[in-house]
């Protein structure tokens, strides 16, 4: 089965680098995954802000998306990210692709918790 990764990006290209907090973002990048482990970015969604912290989740909720690669996500899409069954994953610095390939590799760490807000790590920066 494929997967659907959706990533907050900088940019629209899977070159250019995950966004360092999901709501903050410039562009919500999706890239499908085959069976086979090869990829292909099937959007690129500008991010022209949201009326509430829900609407991006349930944006990608509405493109299938089965998977996301995030830095930094406050508490209330955390939780709406889980309530839909959208798996999370810990991102790193730099481009898309890399994250893509750690999460084909299998390097990259299930997200339990929000990484901003009350619970953020003092090191996170926007």
């Amino acid at each position: 089965m494929n997967k659907i990764i959706g990533i907050p990006s900088d940019g629209p290209e899977t070159s250019d680098d995950i966004s360092a907090h999901f709501g903050h973002c410039n562009y919500f990048v999706g890239i499908e995954i085959y069976d086979d482990g090869k990829y292909e970015k099937t959007f690129a969604l500008p991010n022209n802000g949201h009326s509430g912290c829900m609407e991006p989740v349930i944006n990608m909720k509405q493109r299938n998306v089965t998977d996301m690669i995030l830095t930094g996500i406050g508490m209330r899409p955390f939780m709406g990210f889980q309530q839909i069954n959208i798996n999370l994953f810990q991102g790193i610095q730099g481009s898309i692709e890399k994250n893509i390939q750690m999460f084909l590799e299998g390097n990259l760490r299930s997200l339990t918790n929000a990484s901003c807000g009350s619970n953020s790590n003092p090191a996170h920066t926007h």
